[in-house]
């Protein structure tokens, strides 16, 4: 059985939804292929910068996330365990303003993604995207089939594939497998946990927070359903001290941060424990034998940044034009690929790299203690050096 479209997508997730609405809008015949089924939760800071509140806005869709209780976030706060704090607006970015919002995975995935079908798009969930097929060096489609199945599935032909399924994207790992997260983690690796608490998101007072603790850092942000966001970032030898146990993580490192107890006190959980790891940042290659990639398949930023989703968008209305424009032509030549590329480095490699010399700052909490001290006396304008904006690189 073969399947034939324009546009084919592998991923579901903000980029891919993102992408796959813009081109169907456009006219363009697109099919997604997702794994996963939704709503579902991940690991993810669960944060739309000024400038993805503006993707969303323009994808129609701001109104109703503000409708369904998503909380307006407009100043960050970093402390350390002993005392240090930080407070400061986010940045302003002009014409986007300053003000984020905070949104969970399980309510802007499926909004996307039903975004998508209503502008035309055709979706697979549940379906494994597991063999690309190369001829002549170019990208001509999938091999695709539902999850657990184990024969050759339905062969997906398309003038153009993008990847957007994430920072462990498959069709990464076969074209530049020595790019991308590792495959091995070893005690110095790290990992990403996530959960939500029951909490009153007016002790955030409209912030998001970052907070070092001894083995790593945690993010606290306000999302819709009066929930806290807490993600944090550990080695995998500080996992292994705590016994392996997120929860004895929390009691005893996170919560030795008293800026942290003040926040979320005794708040229970409303969900569970999810886990990504082992992790790597930077720029990676945004295509590859006449495919894009767009979202954590490009590229991924530091979490601490609070900009990946909105990264993810971005660079998938960035990737728009140079789709439509291999589309019409029948392939994506390297002259369409090389552009898109260009672009995109344009945009995000050099914020991509600032945020990751601040990023090994964070990863060492024992020097980025005395640092976040002298910031502290230096005052708060120099934190909008250290939150992560496209736009902040002109």
């Amino acid at each position: 059985m073969k399947k034939e479209c324009d546009l084919l997508v592998i991923g579901g997730g903000p980029a891919g939804s993102t992408i796959a609405a813009l081109a169907a809008r456009r006219g363009a015949s697109v099919l997604v292929i997702e794994r996963a089924s939704f709503p579902r939760d991940k690991v993810c800071g669960e944060f739309l910068s000024a400038e993805g509140c503006r993707v969303i806005e323009r994808l129609g869709l701001l109104d109703e996330l503000v409708s369904r209780g998503c909380v307006w976030t407009g100043a960050c706060r970093i402390t350390d365990s002993r005392g240090a704090r930080l407070d400061a607006e986010l940045p302003d970015l002009g014409e986007f303003g300053r003000d984020g919002l905070g949104v969970s995975r399980e309510l802007l995935d499926p909004l996307l993604l039903d975004n998508a079908r209503r502008q035309g798009a055709a979706v697979m969930m549940r379906h494994d995207a597991h063999e690309p097929l190369v001829e002549d060096g170019r990208v001509r489609g999938f091999r695709v089939r539902a999850v657990g199945d184990v024969d050759s599935g339905t062969e997906v032909r398309a003038r153009v594939v993008v990847a957007a399924d994430g920072r462990r994207s498959i069709l990464a790992r076969r074209l530049h497998p020595g790019t991308g997260d590792p495959t091995k983690s070893s005690d110095a690796s790290w990992f990403g946990l996530k959960i939500h608490l029951e909490g009153d998101p007016a002790r955030l007072g409209g912030r998001i927070e970052l907070h070092l603790f001894d083995g790593g850092y945690a993010g606290l942000g306000a999302v819709e359903g009066r929930r806290v966001n807490l993600c944090l970032l550990a080695t995998v030898r500080t996992i292994r001290d705590c016994g392996g146990s997120p929860d004895r993580l929390l009691r005893e490192r996170v919560m030795a941060n008293e800026a942290v107890r003040q926040v979320i006190g005794d708040a229970p959980a409303c969900g569970r424990w999810h886990t990504v790891g082992p992790l790597n940042w930077g720029a990676r290659r945004p295509e590859a034998c006449g495919a894009f990639f767009v979202g954590d398949a490009a590229g991924t930023i530091d979490p601490f940044s609070g900009e990946g989703m909105s990264n993810a968008m971005r660079s998938a209305e960035i990737a728009v034009p140079h789709v439509m424009t291999a589309i019409d032509r029948g392939e994506a030549d390297d002259e369409c690929t090389r552009a898109y590329a260009e672009e995109w480095l344009r945009a995000f490699g050099p914020v991509t790299r600032r945020v990751r010399r601040v990023g090994r700052l964070f990863e060492r909490p024992r020097l980025a203690a005395p640092v976040l001290r002298l910031l502290t006396g230096l005052g708060s304008a120099w934190v909008p050096r250290l939150i992560a904006s496209t736009r902040t690189e002109g």
